[in-house]
């Protein structure tokens, strides 16, 4: 099992699932040591886990075969995840092909049918570079960005040819032992022209052990740099550190807040409240929970409280998609609030813009239209019911993962399949070849492509369930 880091708003809950699958934690914070009573661990970390800039997204990053065994645990624990891989992996240097020039940009034929792109290029079409790639490719059509800086990563520095720099992670603060490494990079790499940039790990490590490494990383560039002249196709000339991003939809966020609650007081909503930016009313909550003045069921009314705030203001609606896109539809008021059983929906006006045609429906879209779109915790269905004038249009059941809902924002993953219940009941199912397709290139798993179809059938069997009439202020 891989030496794993942790990082980020789930900390807590993936440590506690990593540890009880027997994967060895280190430099774990004080507050996740005292929750979990683990001892303070300081060896490097071969993987690292922690949030991506993406909502609702991890990292998980680190040297190949580790970092597939730790998503493997994640996938396994969690099930309602979305997995991308970065292609090439972080810092792999690569031998490529320029296939074209744009605006003095190369774009870049990379191993496995990659494009890359190299910013400030003067090269020609057809010519060959040794790059390093700095952030890959993770979905269909996405382009790599690569640097001719040479880089190479070990457990306690990353070497960078050409830079001269010596650059620290942000997580080494004491000044006191960022002299220390300074000294040291001054003295083993004055006049080389290689930079350096000291990794976390080397926090904790002891001096001559981040010297070795060094050495050893100062051959391996060399090496790497001489292949580079000689090889000569398309290839990898260095395997750099594997990448993946794992997307937690809503029923994964849940499955965290039942492993938290094991070790600290967790409020119902936890992960989902604190991923849409709630946090602080999350920690009071918790606070108050810890303390025995509200009981965890209070709790989870956290959500609804937000919402009732929110009625008449505007939110937006970011429908994320299988191949990483995100589509940010026409945004809506939200008109009303219901709690049924620990269930939030919520109703929202959206008046539409464009004109077009509603897909499935074979029905003219008019700038003006009203769409009221039902949005309710732990559906697997979003409905948008479609008006004109107070006419029925139709509407469009829209399959996908349960919401994540916060202040002015709602967001959910698209299963790709949909249904679209025309006037007098008329039922269609659409793109299910998508949602098969998706499942096909494995960008979902085989549970979410049950639920998705199970889903399809329920709505088949009960569609008026899921049509608004704002007349009667109910579902029929």
């Amino acid at each position: 099992m891989p030496n794993v880091r942790i990082r980020g708003i789930s900390s807590t809950a993936i440590t506690f699932l990593l540890v009880s699958k027997g994967f060895r934690v280190v430099q774990a914070s004080d507050v996740i040591r005292e929750r979990l009573g683990i001892p303070f661990d300081k060896a490097p970390a071969e993987v690292t886990v922690k949030d991506s800039s993406e909502p609702s997204t991890l990292v998980v990053l680190g040297k190949r075969g580790a970092v597939e065994g730790v998503v493997e645990a994640l996938v396994s624990e969690l099930e309602d995840v979305v997995v991308w891989w970065g292609r090439p992996g972080l810092h792999t240097v690569v031998k490529a092909r320029v296939s074209r020039v744009e605006n003095g940009r190369c774009i870049l034929e990379l191993p496995g049918g990659v494009e890359g792109v190299l910013e400030a290029c003067d090269s020609r079409e057809n010519d060959f570079l040794v790059v390093t790639v700095v952030k890959p490719s993770f979905r269909k059509g996405e382009r790599a960005i690569v640097s001719r800086e040479l880089r190479v990563d070990g457990d306690y520095v990353s070497l960078i040819k050409g830079s001269g720099r010596i650059e620290f992670s942000e997580f080494i603060r004491d000044q006191a032992r960022r002299a220390e490494l300074s000294a040291l990079a001054v003295s083993k790499l004055m006049g080389s022209g290689i930079g350096v940039r000291f990794r976390s790990n080397s926090q904790y490590a002891e001096l001559h052990e981040i010297a070795a490494e060094i050495d050893s990383l100062v051959k391996r560039l060399g090496e790497i740099d001489a292949r580079g002249r000689t090889e000569g196709s398309i290839n990898v000339i260095h395997e750099g550190e594997s990448i993946a991003l794992v997307y937690l939809a809503s029923p994964a966020k849940t499955r965290l807040d039942e492993l938290r609650s094991r070790v600290a007081p967790t409020a119902v909503g936890h992960h989902q409240l604190k991923y849409m930016g709630l946090g602080e009313l999350v920690d009071f909550a918790e606070y108050l929970l810890a303390n025995r003045a509200i009981s965890r069921e209070a709790t989870g009314l956290l959500l609804s409280y937000v919402l009732n705030s929110c009625v008449g203001r505007e939110f937006v609606f970011n429908q994320r998609k299988l191949d990483g896109g995100v589509v940010k539809l026409t945004p809506g008021i939200l008109e009303e609030v219901r709690v049924d059983q620990g269930s939030v929906k919520a109703v929202f006006k959206r008046v539409l813009r464009s004109s077009g045609v509603y897909d499935g429906l074979g029905v003219e879209k008019k700038p003006g239209d009203v769409d009221y779109m039902v949005v309710e915790t732990g559906s697997w269905v979003i409905s948008h019911n479609y008006f004109r004038g107070g006419t029925y249009i139709g509407s469009y059941v829209n399959v996908n993962t349960p919401p994540d809902i916060g202040k002015g924002v709602v967001e959910y993953m698209d299963l790709e399949v949909d249904i679209i219940v025309k006037p007098g009941g008329i039922v269609e199912v659409v793109d299910l070849d998508k949602l098969e397709e998706a499942s096909r290139s494995k960008l979902i798993n085989e549970k979410l492509f049950n639920k998705a179809l199970q889903t399809v059938e329920s709505v088949k069997n009960n569609p008026m369930a899921h049509v608004y009439n704002p007349r009667s202020n109910q579902e029929k």
